[in-house]
């Protein structure tokens, strides 16, 4: 009795891995590492017969990370220093979090509030963001108001941390 040949199954084909990118990632700079996965992301994408932009590659490996676009992952990942309530000003670009979206905007007003370390940003948002999780409608909100504390990390009215609006980077 002659047993079945198993064939393996066919393993996708192995690009091999180039001296740059260890070069990149020793170095640790975010944004190339991320422009070198685009690269390969693309290159996958084509060996499935699938076309895709540069800036599509970009776009869909910075969605991948859980970022809005790819303007905004680069700007996550060139954040070196914590921003502080004094770096804040009327009229600034920043690049942060709201409610688990990633959101770029410009900065409209801070004021201390009376509750000690806790402050009062306003903000506009380049996009409206659906602050609902439901299926069955929607909430977009552009203009946010929301507390910070001095590290711009978002709290409560009584500066426990809470939900709300982080300013993680200025633009």
């Amino acid at each position: 009795m002659t047993q079945p040949v198993h064939n393996p199954p066919e393993k996708p084909e192995q690009t091999p891995v180039e001296l740059a990118d260890f070069a990149i990632i020793a170095s640790g700079d975010p944004a190339e590492i991320l422009k070198q996965q685009a690269k390969r992301l693309r290159k996958a994408l084509a060996s499935r017969k699938m076309t895709v932009s540069h800036t599509g590659s970009l776009e869909l490996l910075a969605q991948s990370h859980g970022f809005r676009d790819w303007n905004t992952a680069i700007a996550m990942t060139r954040k070196r220093e914590p921003v502080r309530i004094a770096d804040l000003g009327i009229g600034k670009r920043f690049a942060g979090s709201y409610l688990g979206h990633a959101v770029c905007g410009q900065i409209r007003g801070v004021t201390r509030t009376p509750v000690g370390g806790v402050y009062r940003i306003e903000v506009h948002l380049d996009q409206p963001v659906d602050v609902v999780t439901s299926e069955r409608f929607s909430a977009l909100r552009q203009r946010i108001a929301s507390r910070i504390n001095e590290d711009c990390e978002p709290v409560l009215a009584n500066g426990t941390r809470g939900p709300g609006l982080s300013v993680d980077l200025l633009l």
